[in-house]
């Protein structure tokens, strides 16, 4: 039994690990635009449609289903649970979406920048991982997340703790919030 408990703490670790490392491989697939212009360029990513279809695809992984992946190897596991995780992968895909198809139309800086973010990047759901890593930590997991359950034994069981996923897909995904950028 040693050895299955350890594997369940290993389980979100792994989630973990992987929305940390999306951080540097966001920025392989966003070269500095000195190394662009390198003939040594990896040639997979030969035109800026394919470099923003990789970093898409990878944030998407790394912030999105990163992140709900480890709460539900933590125990958040209800199928009301399984409905706002997937309602917050979804906010991290749309936002992602949007921002491909409306940078053009924000306001720019002298340097071609646009001015903000509309909504919060989805990096900002590293602070989850954060969170909940640090739950891991103190084995806060399953029986013993933070909150407990509500309306146990209902089909309308979850755990309240998933609001902060739920509140984090709607900032992601507001229009009113700009965030400026760096």
């Amino acid at each position: 039994m040693a050895t299955s408990g350890r594997l369940w703490h290993s389980c979100p670790l792994d989630c973990f690990s992987t929305s940390w490392t999306g951080r540097w491989r966001d920025g392989a697939t966003n070269p500095p635009s000195w190394a662009r212009n390198l003939t040594h360029w990896p040639t997979w990513y030969a035109t800026a449609l394919e470099r923003l279809g990789a970093r898409m695809l990878n944030q998407q992984v790394s912030f999105g289903v990163s992140p709900a992946a480890a709460a539900f190897a933590m125990g958040i596991r209800t199928p009301m649970d399984h409905l706002l995780l997937t309602f917050f992968v979804l906010c991290g895909l749309t936002r992602l979406a949007r921002f491909n198809v409306t940078v053009a139309a924000l306001p720019k800086d002298q340097t071609g920048k646009s001015k903000y973010f509309e909504g919060t990047p989805i990096p900002t759901t590293l602070s989850i991982a954060a969170v909940m890593a640090y739950w891991v930590s103190q084995g806060w997991i399953h029986e013993n997340i933070p909150l407990g359950v509500i309306a146990k034994g209902t089909p309308f069981e979850f755990h309240p703790i998933v609001g902060i996923f739920i509140i984090s897909g709607c900032l992601m995904v507001s229009k009113t919030i700009h965030i400026p950028k760096p």
